[in-house]
């Protein structure tokens, strides 16, 4: 008699679950933690020294701060009762101490404005182009401002028509884009660039609501250096 082939309708094979197979992972898991207890050992403790290395630091990271902050706070109070020598002193021995934080900048602004006070610009454009001019954030952005500001005091009329002209195309706010203008103008009209302080305040002017108070003046200002002339 010939044999029974089986068919594709007979019973199957058992399979296993999705739950099977995890908990077979599982089992392999702990038979491997069995055998390399010391591996997870030190895994553990990298773990719990980096979490507490973190900790510590950001608890460093903040003493510091407020520490920099009532500083600096102490030293602008001597800076407005004209304690400049003493002032001066200090806000540099605060800029190298403190020269990682955000507070390092807001030091060399206080410090570039007690030059100009003393009449030393030279001295302010040198503590400020140490993070001027540049855009990245507001601090350096009222840098880069000042240190126009000192190149145009400091009689340096390239170096001061350099900052405002990047100061026009980059400033965030309008106010700061006219005011830069209007300085690129002055600095233009010393050195007989009529043309140019021509285009620079016809920028200041775009820069202004059709009903800003402020405008008549620029319009004046334009009006005499081009006879009359409409501004475009």
């Amino acid at each position: 008699m010939a044999k029974r082939r089986p068919t594709s309708e007979g019973p199957s094979s058992p399979q296993g679950t999705a739950d099977d197979a995890f908990t077979a992972r599982i089992l392999e898991f702990i038979a491997w933690s069995r055998q390399n207890t010391q591996a997870l050992i030190g895994i553990v403790l990298v773990l719990v020294v980096a979490v507490v290395g973190g900790i510590y630091y950001l608890n460093q990271r903040s003493t510091v701060q407020v520490e920099a902050t009532l500083e600096l706070e102490r030293i602008q109070t001597a800076a407005m009762l004209g304690e400049s020598e003493a002032t001066i002193a200090d806000l540099r021995e605060f800029i190298t101490r403190y020269r990682r934080t955000p507070l390092a900048i807001e030091a060399r602004l206080v410090l570039a404005e007690v030059y100009l006070d003393e009449e030393r610009p030279a001295d302010a454009v040198e503590v400020l182009s140490e993070v001027a001019p540049s855009f990245r954030d507001p601090l350096r952005l009222q840098a880069t401002i000042l240190l126009a500001a000192a190149h145009e005091t400091a009689e340096d009329w390239a170096g001061a028509a350099e900052v405002y002209r990047e100061l026009t195309r980059r400033a965030e706010f309008s106010f700061q884009r006219r005011q830069a203008a209007e300085g690129l103008a002055r600095v233009l009209l010393v050195e007989s660039d009529t043309a140019g302080a021509i285009d620079a305040y016809r920028s200041a002017l775009e820069e202004l609501d059709e009903d800003s108070p402020e405008r008549g003046v620029l319009e004046m200002r334009l009006s005499e250096l081009t006879g009359g002339e409409p501004h475009r």
